[in-house]
């Protein structure tokens, strides 16, 4: 069992082989596999360290391979991103979901840096650390992440986040002719378009946060087969729809009709138009209260409807929120539903900074800090693939042998972490058995294992 597991790892990393050379490739299966291994900060001199002289079978190559593999070896993140999504993600899609759709979440997250010297540093905002009373300010990278949200057979009411795109902010001075200045807005409407592109036959429904509805968001999910589902001001300048022209009117049509309260205003007045609805969000079936308003956002969408809806709490204990859809037809329950799944992104965010290294990367040159910290999430999505094709449904592998539901049966899905312990466990499982019977082997490989243990304090 363990050694069809270990092969299934290695063909789903050999899936993005093309973006790579024949060399790169191997080189990139290593990294990939050193990285779910390694237990302390992913350093090339760590991952060296946790691979060790044999991996996979491959004996492993000198250490100076895999520094070049960052800052000189030729391939493009884009096409490892264009590979990740169309050979990993939509057959996932295809497996779990009952229709082609592609439900894109994008969000941008800070990661800590230290040093001058560290390419495209500089200070951000710490939203996550920043509340009402106090803005966090830290030297940093900045990264634009687009991640596909899937609800997995086996957990319908979970939202599994596999990130997908990345991208780097970069301030005006960073910038180039080669790389010229893009604001986040813009980046994420370069996302959806590349969506588009490697999927041409496939329906896209994008959901963001309130500071990427935008004009051109919008316009970029308004093509054909997309919608965006996002927060809108509380305070927009909302409009009814243009009036019908009278008969033989004459003059330009307007473009606009009256103007209408305020989102804010609305909740408080309105007392007809609502419906309760049932909605799945954050793992729970809960009710809620919707108003919904086909109007005009006329300085976000100009003259395209949008369907604004507030939702509300019907027990009070939160706040009113107001979300808009670009296309009027959808559903109100479908709008609250991706509204509250954006926070799969949130949780990828988490789970690569916390558990795959994504903050942790000490990379400082141009081309090594494009590369090295994107590293972190495509491992991630890999091992999500992994464990959701080959182990989700099965007893699964855990450390000790020991069933997570024995003591813990509330738990109704697993997270990202036992995955990457499930994997581990496979792996290293499999290299003990492999090298058992070698006695030449045995050495070295309990000298990696023991470099893994100690680091991963």
């Amino acid at each position: 069992m363990d050694a069809t597991l270990v092969t299934a790892w290695t063909a789903l990393c050999q899936l993005l082989a093309p973006a790579f050379t024949g060399p790169t490739s191997e080189t990139f299966l290593h990294i990939v596999t050193g990285w779910v291994l390694c237990r302390s900060k992913p350093t090339v001199t760590s991952l060296v360290c946790t691979i060790g002289r044999s991996l996979l079978g491959h004996t492993a190559k000198h250490w100076t391979t895999y520094e070049r593999f960052f800052y000189r070896a030729v391939w493009s993140l884009d096409a490892v991103s264009r590979l990740l999504l169309v050979r990993v993600v939509v057959p996932l899609i295809e497996d779990h979901a009952v229709e082609r759709v592609v439900d894109l979440k994008i969000d941008d997250t800070t990661c800590g840096r230290f040093g001058r010297h560290v390419a495209y540093a500089g200070y951000f905002k710490d939203a996550s650390a920043s509340n009402v009373l106090k803005t966090v300010v830290h030297w940093a990278h900045n990264w634009v992440i687009g991640s596909v949200g899937l609800r997995p057979k086996l957990w319908p009411t979970w939202v599994i986040g596999l990130p997908v795109l990345f991208v780097l902010y970069r301030k005006r001075p960073d910038c180039d002719a080669k790389h010229p200045f893009r604001t986040r807005q813009v980046i994420a409407a370069r996302m959806i378009r590349e969506v588009r592109e490697a999927l041409p036959d496939w329906r896209i429904r994008i959901a963001a946060d309130g500071q990427y509805a935008t004009g051109i968001v919008v316009r970029e999910a308004t093509a054909a087969r997309s919608n965006l589902v996002s927060r809108i001001r509380s305070d927009a300048a909302i409009y009814a729809l243009p009036p019908r022209r009278r008969p033989h009117q004459m003059g330009r049509p307007p473009k606009k009709g009256k103007r209408l309260p305020t989102p804010r205003r609305l909740a408080g007045r309105r007392r007809k138009g609502w419906r309760t609805v049932q909605v799945r969000i954050y793992n729970k079936v809960v009710q809620r209260r919707v108003l919904p308003v086909v109007c005009l956002w006329y300085h976000v969408g100009r003259d395209r409807p949008i369907k604004l809806l507030i939702i509300r709490d019907p027990a009070g204990e939160q706040d009113d929120d107001f979300a808009f859809c670009t296309d009027p037809t959808v559903d109100e329950v479908e709008i609250v539903e991706r509204f509250a799944a954006r926070w799969s992104v949130e949780e990828t965010i988490h789970d690569g900074k916390q558990h795959g290294g994504f903050e942790r990367v000490q990379g400082w040159c141009p081309r090594t800090v494009v590369r090295q910290a994107p590293l972190a999430l495509v491992v991630q999505t890999l091992v999500k693939a992994w464990y959701l094709r080959h182990v989700a449904g099965r007893k699964a592998p855990v450390p000790g042998g020991a069933d997570e539901r024995d003591w813990m049966p509330q738990k109704n899905h697993p997270s990202y972490l036992d995955m990457l312990a499930s994997l581990r466990w496979v792996l290293w499982n499999h290299r003990i058995n492999i090298n058992s019977t070698l006695k030449g082997r045995v050495g070295k490989l309990l000298r990696t294992l023991q470099f893994t243990l100690c680091r991963a304090a």
